[in-house]
Parts: C-alpha cells; structure tokens; sequence
C-alpha cells in the first residue's frame, strides 16, 4: 500500500485548503473525493474572510473569477430597509468554480497527490488506530492507502465520521428547508450589495457574484418544501416577486442552471478527533446557512488543523494538540452557533406595530430612541 502523511478524504474547501497548507509545508498527502471535478454543491457561497485567500496563496486566482469585492449590505422587512457599509468586504464564488480553484492550487506542490471518483467505504485499523482507507472507483476497483493521519473532510454525512463513530453534541434538527439558483440579468443596485429581505417568516438573499450574475436565495418555511420541491422554479421566483422590488428587477432575468434546494441543513458539533483521524469542516460542524458562515469556517479549521500538524511534527504531544485543537475549534465558533440557532428559530411574521417602528426607523433613524423596545424585540435575533 503506498503510504502518506495524511490521507483527506473530501476535496471541496476544507480539504482543499487543508491540502495547501500541508502542500506548503511539504507533507506527503493524499486527497481523495467521490466525484470528478469541477462539481457543483449546496453552499452558503460567502467567503468574507478574505485574508484567509493569502493564506492559501489563492487572491490573484479568485480575482481571476471576475469575482466582485461587496462591501455593502441592504436588509428589508416589509417595504423598508436600511441599508450601510460592511465591516470587511465579501465575495461570492460559485462553489464548482472555487473548490476547483483551491484543488489546482494544492496541486502545485509535488507533494500533493489527488485521486477523483474514489469513494472510501472502509478505514483500515491497527488495533484501535486509524492507520489508512480503502477505496473503490467507478469500475469497483478497490486500493488500500495508508497515512499518519486521515482527516474527513467529507461533509455532514461524513464516511469518516460514521466510520469512527465520532460523537455528534449540542445538535439541533434542521429547522428551514433551503433553495437558491444563479440567475443572470437582475437589475443590480447602484453598488454590489448583499441584500437580505425577512419577509413573512422567510429569507431571501441576493448575493453579486461576477459582473451581471447574482446567487438569489430563499429559506422557506418547513412546510413549503414539498410544493417548491415539484416546482422549484416556478414557486421560487414567485416568492421573490413579493420581494420588495424584486418583481421588476427580475424581469427579463435568465435562470443559469436549476433552482436547488434541500429540505434543510442539521446544526451540530462533532468530536473532531480520535487516534489516527480529523475531522474539518462540515464534518466536524454544521449549522443553518442563514448566517453564511460555512466556508469561511471550514477554511479556519483547515487552517487551524494545519498548525496543530506542524506541532505535532516538531514533536508535541499528539493527544495534548488535538484536545487543544477542539477546545479551540469549539471556542471561537459556538458563539456564531448559537447566534445562528437563535435566528433561525426567532424569524417570524412581523406585527403591523413592529413594521411600522422600523419603516419609522429606515425612513429617519433619528428617531430610534422612541423605538427602541420594539425593535430591541425585532432585532434579538
């Protein structure tokens, strides 16, 4: 069995990014993915960390996507909104074009090696270590490779994690079924701006991508999802017409692809470690996408597990490192956690007193003082 220093299985932003890093440091690794890319995947699509491109020595190749640099947001309820500038510019990369990106970067260093359309369906075990997988392709080959470390970086439904038999806490079912489409021709603001519209208990978003091309979103609520899921078209587009000023600036806009959707992402933790294996990403962690914090996450793992290799490599404790690693991990993201979980399940139907103290507000806000009782409750979310 040909061996590596670390086995990653999932080649999307995580691993790819995980794959950079070690690339950088010289590792021998491995990544591995059940599908050939480029691949399209469900996605919150925001990437506000921009630093973490230099990181990854990737700026000058997602500035070759065209990809707008958005530092303003828009956010309605009703028929009125407010609008201001972002703390840090965003963009919104296409998944299939920006995992494809991260992979090819990866594969600049020699000591990076990636094998597409190979499923892991088992972990191979010395005693109660990880110490490799075993694959099989599309023509049912099987190859066995071995590694120091396998991280899973295999999303929610991880293999790695199943395998392991890693413990899931602090878990909340998904609550909002999901749905979003690129569309090509929507009349844009006057400067790219991320749009949210909280309308009837439901959010839309509006996210610029390259120039003319915009990520349109919906959460909708659960019991929604079979009637857009027949139609999703059709009733997507007829949501986002009741959106304020949606219906017209749609017009003559062109749907790129489908509508896709799930029924809703499931919001959890994982122990992201044991003996011989990792987990990152969304393997490890996962939570609605209201909050568009899913890639900018995954690459900080990455990033994070990347040191704790380094460490492990100059000699420190195996065990000591990767506790510290999920302490650390555990730290810096249950605070957006549990701001997400709150959100999602305060959004509701506005009271006609609650829309009237924000139209009073987005129209003179000035007058904040007077409202700020309903809008505290507004806004707790």
């Amino acid at each position: 069995m040909t061996r590596y220093d670390v086995i990653i299985v999932g080649a999307r932003v995580a691993g790819a990014s995980l794959a950079i890093r070690l690339g950088q440091m010289g590792k021998q690794v491995l990544v591995l993915d059940k599908v050939a890319f480029p691949s399209d995947t469900l996605s919150t699509h925001q990437l506000s960390h921009l630093e973490h491109l230099d990181a990854l020595n990737v700026r000058d190749r997602v500035e070759e996507l065209g990809l707008r640099e958005i530092r303003r947001m828009r956010t309605y309820i009703g028929r009125s909104f407010t609008d201001g500038e972002r703390e840090a510019a965003t963009v919104i990369p296409g998944r299939a074009a920006f995992d494809s990106l991260l992979m090819d970067e990866a594969l600049t260093y020699d000591s990076v090696t990636f094998h597409q359309n190979r499923q892991v369906r088992n972990l191979i075990y010395e005693e109660e270590t990880v110490v490799g997988v075993e694959t099989v392709d599309k023509k049912g080959n099987i190859q066995a490779y071995r590694a120091d470390l396998v991280v899973g970086a295999d999303g929610r439904n991880s293999t790695i994690a199943r395998e392991t038999e890693a413990r899931m806490y602090d878990h909340q079912p998904a609550e909002r079924p999901v749905f979003y489409g690129y569309y090509e021709g929507v009349t844009p603001l006057p400067d790219p701006t991320v749009e949210i519209f909280l309308e009837e208990g439901r959010i839309g978003f509006v996210f610029p991508m390259q120039e003319g091309m915009d990520c349109l979103g919906l959460e909708i609520h659960s019991s929604e999802f079979r009637t857009f899921a027949k139609n999703p078209q059709q009733e997507f587009e007829n949501v986002f017409a009741r959106m304020y000023g949606m219906e017209d600036r749609m017009k003559g806009a062109v749907l790129r692809g489908k509508v896709v959707g799930t029924p809703g992402v499931p919001n959890f933790f994982r122990e992201p470690y044991g003996k011989g294996w990792a987990l990152i990403g969304d393997a490890a962690h996962s939570k609605d996408p209201s909050t568009g914090l899913g890639m900018n996450d995954a690459i900080w793992q990455a990033l994070l597990l990347a040191e704790v290799i380094r460490n492990i490599e100059e000699g420190a404790s195996f065990e000591e490192e990767m506790e510290e690693f999920h302490k650390r991990r555990d730290e810096a993201l249950k605070p957006s956690y549990d701001m997400t979980l709150d959100y999602i399940q305060t959004l509701r139907t506005w009271t006609d007193e609650e829309l009237e103290a924000f139209r009073k507000w987005a129209s003179n806000p000035l007058l904040v003082k007077s409202h700020v009782p309903v809008l505290t409750d507004m806004f707790r979310q």
